[in-house]
């Protein structure tokens, strides 16, 4: 790596362009809840319950990281930015090693490989952590074998080759799949050890068989503990199981492999550089776009200088090597490597795509950034060709931003429903299933509703438990968990992998928060709270909620700021939920004089049915003053109109007349 730093240093510094610019405001993505919370109540050793059924490298790789970061995230993003960046250097110095005299080839293909777009849940920094981790040590391990082969001294010969079947072993136990990458380091053992010879094919193939043989001892090693020594007890990464689909069906199942392969190659190389793009940028608000721009040209200019400082060395001033050569060996590692790369995941009958399957593609991704590097190359018009490089850089940085940037404004969202919901509900009695809309499309973690966020506020307690029991479950309010929630009498035990709950669907208590800035609605009793904004379903399970569930007289919660981020300034949400909770035990002067206090700060909700609690309070306190003047606000939207009716209706205790008037000729006329 002699006079290499000013590459690293450029490398670092777009790397950190590219995935720091949100790293304060990432928290937890999707499955990285259920992590972080059986962490906390199980203790570290849990994730070796966790991963013994299928990965259990991953239970120590795990014990070691919460031992070390615990459940602050930004410990785990840091982690995750490192290894990112030790898998980019890694790569550069892998391509000196093959491509000794293109520093400026080598560059670029490093930078693609750091910047690759293609992989998506880089933002899940503690499920996906052992990915990126496998990813660096691959890295490493394959330049430690053209190390090794590049030296004669027999003490540093041995060193490396330990630290690659090391580190190999290491990359493979972390991410099984990750095995077609061995194609990719007999490929690089291949031009390595052929460089100058002009020997016919099969001799170049036979000194490179030679040449690699050591090295067999890493897949070989892996497979042989996998089949022999280790129980599977997880059908998707169980070998049998795989190949058993393909011996059912031989042909059919050979037929689907090719198209998966295509389709799988396609992702890797050219939709990576492109589909993330119009998928994560378009929906950005004009101040992140710009932001996302501002980056890109940063990015970009960095990638000029690096280049100028490349050519102004004098390391490589007539020292270019061989342009061409090194394009026709970059397409033939980079096409052959992300081919053979795939080939388990297909073969697991799996898909590499670019958003929801993205990881799989992971270990191929330093294939697919020489693969694109050297179609660059191709490029004869040096204008075209820079111009092609820089679009794509540009497009690496905008796509990782709006990913990034979609992310925080999820989690943020799910900050601020919990912490509603940590207002508005003091405790919540253990086996209880909230059942959950939340506001935006696909929040949360598909069908379960991250009810470790639920358990974190009220049950934080570690118990030590393996596996761990959580006291409340969740359901994501969809197609799929309706029928269950409106039949209203399963009970289901049920668990996953290091964690166990109870599915009681006659025991549910449903929160709706309808659209951002809405706050969020406990929906219960014979007049729940429906927003124009909710969907149907909403009102289909609304019966089905229990609001006993709910504990009133507990002490209030305050969830974790280091998770749940810091409590904003008091709005609109504030009063509403305080007021929510004061109507549920009929406190209606406290009611009141929230809504008098809201009103004198000229605090109002966007979300028009929220009223509903403050004019039943107004009508319960004799007040039709306040009765007729929020009537100007609510009556406009004629399904608000009606519940306040119905609920004006139900109301046993006599009213004064005046507000019998007023709910008579504001809220009820016409309602019939």
């Amino acid at each position: 790596m002699k006079k290499r730093y000013p590459e690293i240093l450029f490398l670092l510094l777009i790397s950190a362009v590219v995935y720091l610019p949100h790293i304060g405001n990432l928290t937890y993505y999707k499955d990285d809840w259920y992590y972080i919370y059986d962490g906390l109540i199980g203790g570290a050793k849990i994730f070796h319950e966790m991963f013994r059924i299928d990965r259990p490298a991953r239970g120590f790789f795990f014990e070691l990281y919460f031992s070390l970061f615990g459940a602050t995230p930004l410990l785990w993003h840091l982690g995750a930015f490192l290894w990112r960046g030790l898998s980019a250097v890694g790569a550069l110095w892998l391509f000196n090693i093959l491509w000794k005299e293109n520093r400026r080839f080598n560059f670029i293909a490093a930078l693609l490989f750091a910047i690759y777009p293609g992989y998506f849940w880089w933002i899940s920094a503690i499920e996906y952590q052992p990915m990126i981790a496998s990813l660096a040590l691959q890295v490493f391990s394959i330049m430690f074998t053209l190390k090794a082969l590049d030296l004669q001294n027999g003490v540093k010969k041995a060193a490396y080759m330990t630290g690659s079947i090391l580190t190999g072993w290491s990359y493979i136990a972390l991410v099984d799949y990750a095995i077609g990458m061995e194609a990719f380091r007999f490929l690089a053992v291949y031009l390595m050890v052929n460089r100058d010879s002009q020997s016919v094919f099969w001799s170049r193939l036979f000194i490179a068989f030679k040449a690699w043989a050591w090295t067999v001892v890493i897949p070989l090693g892996v497979v042989i503990w996998r089949v022999f020594f280790f129980t599977n007890e997880r059908k998707a990464t169980d070998i049998g199981g795989q190949l058993s689909v393909f011996l059912a069906n031989p042909v059919a199942t050979t037929i689907d492999w090719l198209f998966q392969i295509y389709n799988s190659l396609l992702n890797l190389s050219v939709l990576a550089w492109i589909d993330q793009f119009p998928a994560f940028v378009q929906v950005m608000r004009l101040r992140d776009t710009a932001i996302g721009l501002a980056l890109a040209v940063i990015a970009v200019l960095f990638v000029v200088f690096a280049e100028r400082q490349i050519k102004a060395s004098a390391e490589s001033k007539d020292r270019d090597g061989n342009p061409l050569q090194v394009t026709n060996e970059a397409l033939m590692v980079g096409g052959l490597g992300m081919i053979l790369g795939v080939l388990p995941v297909i073969m697991a009958n799996r898909t590499v795509n670019i958003s929801g399957f993205s990881h799989y593609g992971l270990p191929a991704s330093i294939a697919a950034a020489v693969f694109m590097a050297a179609v660059v190359e191709l490029i004869s018009i040096q204008r075209v060709r820079v111009t092609i490089l820089y679009v794509l850089i540009a497009f690496s940085v905008l796509s990782h931003f709006g990913i990034a940037t979609n992310a925080v404004m999820e989690e943020t969202a799910l900050q601020n429903f919990w912490r509603q919901v940590s207002w508005r509900l003091p405790a919540l009695r253990p086996g209880t299933t909230v059942v959950i809309h939340y506001p935006l499309p696909g929040m949360g973690d598909g069908g379960f509703a991250l009810m470790e966020a639920a358990n974190m506020i009220y049950f934080p307690e570690p118990t030590n438990e393996v596996p761990v029991h959580y006291p409340v479950s969740g359901l994501t309010l969809n197609n799929e968990n309706l029928p269950g929630i409106l039949d209203g009498t399963q009970v289901v035990e049920t668990g996953y992998r290091s964690h166990t709950y109870t599915l009681d669907y006659s025991n549910v208590l449903v929160l709706s928060q309808p659209m951002l800035n809405s706050c969020v609605h406990v929906i219960y009793g014979e007049h729940p709270l429906i927003s124009e904004y909710d969907p149907l379903d909403v009102s289909l399970v609304a019966s089905q909620s229990k609001i006993e569930t709910v504990i009133v007289d507990a002490e209030p919660v305050t969830p974790p700021e280091y998770i749940f981020g810091r409590e904003a300034e008091r709005g609109w949400c504030n009063y509403f939920q305080a007021a929510d909770l004061a109507a549920q035990v009929g406190d209606w002067e406290r009611v009141t004089a929230l809504g008098d206090e809201a009103e004198a700060l000229s605090l109002s909700p966007d979300d028009r049915v929220e009223w509903l609690p403050f004019l039943k309070a107004y009508a319960m306190t004799g007040n039709a003053e306040m009765l007729k003047q929020l009537a100007k606000r609510v009556i406009g939207e004629k399904s608000i109109r009606l519940q306040a009716c119905a609920m004006f209706s139900d109301i046993e205790q006599p009213l004064n007349d005046d507000v019998r008037d007023v709910i008579a000729t504001s809220y009820c006329k016409g309602s019939d």
